[in-house]
């Protein structure tokens, strides 16, 4: 089942969410509505948060594969960062560059509740800790500096008319 994205100014991208609880919620059919929610939409990350769903949940594509991660905690996070374009299936149009580590590793479950640990690097690194930053009502322009988000900004208006002129245009055809 595909799940609507919230808007951009919904209180739930901004705040910290609950405790994933196996008891309450059916992790398996969860874990296929993020993923084809994710698929749907285009992206390679998507927090359950980014749906309307109050729980540490995220969906991501880690080396070409499809992950849940279920109340994840950081075990380490790299000294070294890059700062790099980043988009977000919540705010289109918006690519402002933020800075992230490098690497990353974390204990989470996945939907069978078992125990995970894993490292992450480079795209896969920046896309967990975004999807994580979610988790705690953080948006990934939180973490970008003020210069960057006034030229993000500026090209977000842009893209976002080539979007709808190409949406109009297909609904001609």
């Amino acid at each position: 089942m595909i799940l609507n994205l919230v808007p951009e100014n919904d209180e739930l991208l901004s705040t910290k969410l609950k405790v994933f609880d196996f008891d309450k919620f059916d992790a398996e059919l969860l874990k296929k509505n993020l993923l084809d929610s994710m698929i749907f939409y285009e992206g390679i990350g998507l927090a359950a948060n980014q749906v309307g769903i109050n729980a540490r949940v995220f969906a991501m594509v880690h080396e070409k594969k499809s992950l849940i991660v279920i109340n994840p905690e950081i075990i380490t996070v790299s000294e070294e960062k890059i700062k790099s374009i980043e988009g977000c299936l919540s705010f289109k149009g918006l690519y402002p560059k933020v800075m992230r580590p490098m690497g990353v590793s974390a204990k989470f479950k996945n939907e069978k509740n078992e125990d995970m640990m894993l490292a992450f690097t480079g795209l896969s690194a920046r896309v967990f800790l975004h999807e994580y930053d979610h988790l705690n009502g953080i948006k990934f322009h939180d973490r970008t500096t003020r210069y960057d988000m006034s030229i993000a900004r500026r090209k977000s208006v842009a893209i976002i008319r080539k979007m709808k002129k190409e949406k109009n245009g297909s609904k001609n055809n």
